[in-house]
Parts: C-alpha cells; structure tokens; sequence
C-alpha cells in the first residue's frame, strides 16, 4: 500500500509544472515544513546579517573619521597655544641675547600652570641646546632627525610618542619656530605633552560603539587608547600589514586579525599633520554575538518544527498565502514612503517574474528619489549646495558652536561687475564664470566646511571650528585664485565680506548680516578685497 502511494505521488509530480504558481504551491505542500522553514531562516539571518553588518560599519566609519577630526584639532589647538606663547617678546629677546634665564624659566613655568596638556617647556636654540626649562633640572628635549627643516619648511614639529618614565604616560614633544627678526628660526619652544586630551576625546567616540577607539603610528605601534588611556608602555597595536591595509582602505571597514590573534573590524583614518593614524576597532565575535545567537535560536526552532508532524498542514495554508502578504506588506511599506524593501529572489516561474519586476520597480524608485534629494540641495552650474540647503548646514553649525563653544566664521562673496561682464561676453561666458568659482571655492576649503550658491554672483562660505585669523586668510586665498584665473573675457575678481559666530551674532542669519555689510563695504572701498565685519576696511587685497 504504502508503495502504491508513493508510485501515484512521483507520477503526479512528473506531470507538474513547477514553473508555474499551481506547481510551485503543490511543491510546498508535499515538503510541508521543511523548506519554508529552512528558507525563512535562511532570509531571516542574511537579513539580519546585512543589517547588523551595515550598522557595524556605519558606526566604525563615523567613529573613525569623528576621532581623526577631533585628534587633528587637539593637535591643532596645543601647536597654536604654543605659536601664542613663543610670538612672546621674552621668549624671542631673550634667546637671541641669552639673557634673563630666570626670567625665561619664569614665563615657562607660568605658561606651564596654565595647561595641563604640558608636562614641561623647553626652549632650546637653533642647534637643539637647552636654553630654559619650566623643570628644574631638566635636559634637552627628545627632537626628531631633522627637526631643523621641519621648523624652516612648516614653522612647527611633532615628535615620537614615547614612553615618559617620570609622567608615567605616553608623552610626544610638539614644537614650534622661535623666529630672529628677519624670519628665520632662531631655537624653538617645545613642549611635552601628554595625551589626556586626546584620550578623552577617543573615550567619548568609543562610547558610542561596542569597540575602542585608539591612536597608533604609522608602523602600528599604540598612541592613545579609549580602553587604556596612555597609562602602559608603546605596545604594538597593529601588524604592519595590517596597517597598510587599514591606509589602502582608509575610511571603510577592514577585517583582520588584531594583535594577539583575534578576529577584528576596523575603520582607519589619517591624521591631517602628522603620520597617525585614528582607528575604530570592534572584535569580529563581539560584532556578531547577536545574529549568531539568532542563528542558533533559528537552528533550534526548525529542528523542533521537523519533529513536529502536526505542523505540515499549518505550514501549508501559510505557504499558500505567504507570497501575496510578503508582496501586499512590501507595497503597503513602499505606499508609506520607506523604499529601503526588496524582496528576496522568488525562484523562476511568475513569482519570480513578479518579485524580479517588484524589486527593479522598487530599485528603479529609489534611485529617482536620490536623484532627486541631490538635485534638490545642489547648484546645478557651480555643483555647490544651494542656499536652503546651506541654511540647514549652518543651524548644525550653530548648535554645535553652542555646545562645544567653538566659533564659526562666514565669508559672503560676490563677483565684481558681473552685469558688466554678461553684457560684454555674453551670459554662456558668465556661466563658465560662475562654474569656475565652483570649483575654486570647492578647492580652498575644507571637507567639513560647506560653500553654497547664495544667488546670482553672490556665494556663501561656512568655515567650521574656524575664527577670524584663519578666515582671512582663506577669504584672501580664494580672491587671489579667482583674480589669477584666466577667464576667457579676462581678469574677474571678486568682494568678500567676513563675519564670526558668535562675535557678530548669536544666530547664524545676523553673522550672515553683518558678513552682507562687511561685502558691501569692500564694493564701496573699491572692490577686489577682503572687509572684516565692524572694522570698516580692507583686510586684504587692493582696490580693482
């Protein structure tokens, strides 16, 4: 009996078409339950895997690239501090003479109780001799091979971390130029620094992953540490090959075998002035405890649900109607705006068919919609953001200042006797104008700052973390590239107005204001120049 039936069933499969919705559903009943569950588990843990590993590295990259940021401002920050302290008049009398130690020891040791980024001042000679320290006692400080040119070419240098048995932490001696009258480097301050600051910052980044955040060099060996501080030894914290393969892909997630053997992702970025490297790492097994306890979960309920003969006709009618709900909850959740369904791959036959349709339908508006959104903050001619796009830009900008009590600068430019030109070359030749500025000011900015169209000729720069010193100077930078552009019609040049949060306003539409002034005021000083906000003349550049 038995065998009769099984004869009848292998005969009445011969006659199926599997290809088709009927032979398909008859397919799924004689399995019962093991192929939906075997597939729904399959899908369930891809899914999850995908997902889990998007969000892994969504959350490495930010960390990576946020650590890098804020490491090359605490560099930035103590090298400016120590510039500040070396333009003193005692500092620089005073080497050149050789006189007044106790003085110079005095200064240093004042400037010293000030920052507790500084362990000791030194300030040493041209040939690296100590001269005064803030310590009693104290030699000359560990100087890098050539740190004589470093001083002549970038006016600043950035020593090998070391391990500082009196401080008991990792230590990097930063230095920068003490200059003769002429330019020229007469000795440099140096400071030994410690690395709480950066340890902090690599702590707060951490925290927001289930990982560490670290410093190390170039060759691998360990800086600072979200986890450990800077409290042990210099210890390798990356293989060499590991390393250059971190660099090669810097800014996406690597997978490697992390010192001591075990199985890690990481996301590295370089730092912008000296050969560090920031890292955001997170243990391969701690990445995925989640989905793979999912899986073992999953593995247990199939196995159950195999033993469970009651189950075949239950799994049957939910087969039956499964396609059709996956497709009508897919559409309901395309219908409410969320585009981020696809559907898996529904084998040949007309489920196939219509998932593969379903999917390219769903992929065909998804890609429409960036399109969209990208076109929607962009300048069409200059390819910078608009100006509704900018607004936003700058709110976050302002909320960020509040928080970390940072300033923010605005440079408001506009194209001299633009009319003047469109009418003498034509308005094809004012677009490739217009484009070219585009590009220049895409050219002397930063990655985190942001340039816009505000309108017609007029283009609005947000300098991030940036106060009035270095906005100048990047307000002069960008009029002296677009003056020394060989347009077609000939030279074009440009007015820019400069303004700072919160100097000049405590929202970013009046720093916008009084940046609108400051421009008007270089049109009316003459054009081809740069106006500081409030001071009523020419920062920079000369009259057209």
């Amino acid at each position: 009996m038995t065998w009769k039936v099984a004869q009848s069933l292998q005969h009445a499969l011969s006659r199926l078409r599997l290809k088709s919705i009927r032979g398909q559903i008859l397919a799924f009943a004689l399995l019962a339950a093991l192929v939906p569950s075997l597939v729904t588990s399959v899908i369930s843990y891809v899914q999850n895997r995908r997902a889990l590993t998007e969000k892994i590295t969504q959350e490495l990259v930010t960390a990576g690239a946020q650590a890098k940021r804020e490491a090359d401002v605490w560099l930035n920050e103590r090298l400016y501090d120590l510039r500040v302290f070396a333009s003193s008049s005692v500092v620089s009398e005073n080497l050149a003479q050789r006189g007044a130690p106790n003085r110079l020891e005095g200064y240093l040791n004042s400037v010293r109780a000030r920052l507790s980024d500084y362990e000791e001042l030194q300030l040493v000679d041209s040939q690296g001799r100590l001269v005064a320290s803030s310590a009693r006692g104290a030699r000359a400080a560990r100087l890098p091979a050539g740190w004589e040119k470093m001083l002549e070419s970038s006016r600043f240098l950035v020593g090998e971390p070391y391990w500082d048995d009196a401080a008991r932490q990792v230590v990097v001696n930063l230095g920068v130029a003490v200059e003769h009258a002429d330019g020229r480097p007469a000795g440099a301050l140096v400071a030994r620094t410690n690395l709480a600051g950066v340890v902090q910052v690599l702590r707060t980044f951490a925290s927001r992953t289930s990982g560490r955040v670290y410093l190390a060099t170039a060759t691998g060996r360990l800086i600072a540490d979200s986890h450990d501080g800077s409290s042990s030894r210099t210890a390798p914290a990356l293989e060499p090959e590991v390393t250059a393969r971190l660099l090669a892909a810097e800014g996406k997630v690597v997978s490697y075998s992390a010192h001591g053997g075990s199985e890690s992702m990481g996301s590295a970025r370089r730092l912008a002035r000296v050969a560090w490297l920031a890292v955001a790492e997170m243990p391969t097994a701690e990445a995925y405890r989640q989905v793979t306890r999912l899986r073992n979960v999953t593995l247990a309920v199939v196995g159950a649900f195999l033993l469970i003969v009651g189950v075949v006709a239950y799994r049957l009618a939910a087969l039956i109607a499964r396609p059709l709900g996956r497709l009508t909850r897919a559409a309901s959740k395309i219908s409410a705006g969320d585009l981020s369904v696809e559907l898996p791959p529904g084998g040949s036959g007309e489920a196939g068919y219509l998932t593969q349709v379903f999917n390219g339908m769903v992929a065909s508006l998804r890609n429409h919609r960036a399109e969209l959104e990208r076109l929607s903050t962009t300048d069409v001619l200059t390819g910078l953001i608009n100006r509704r796009h900018l607004m936003a830009v700058l709110a976050g900008e302002t909320e960020r200042s509040k928080r970390n009590g940072q300033p923010y600068s605005v440079l408001m430019l506009d194209v001299d006797h633009f009319k003047k030109y469109n009418d003498s070359h034509g308005h094809q030749a004012g677009d490739d104008v217009l484009a070219r500025i585009g590009a220049v000011l895409h050219e002397c900015i930063r990655a985190y700052d942001a340039a816009a169209r505000y309108g017609g000729e007029e283009f609005l720069v947000m300098l991030s973390a940036t106060g009035k010193d270095e906005a100048l100077k990047v307000a002069e930078r960008i009029r002296q590239r677009v003056r020394d552009e060989p347009f077609r019609g000939g030279r074009v040049t440009m007015s820019i107005g400069v303004a700072e949060y919160p100097a000049h306003g405590d929202s970013s539409d009046k720093v916008i204001g009084q940046a609108d002034a400051a421009l008007y005021e270089a049109k009316r000083a003459g054009r081809d120049r740069v106006v500081y906000a409030g001071e009523g003349k020419s920062e920079a550049g000369r009259s057209a």
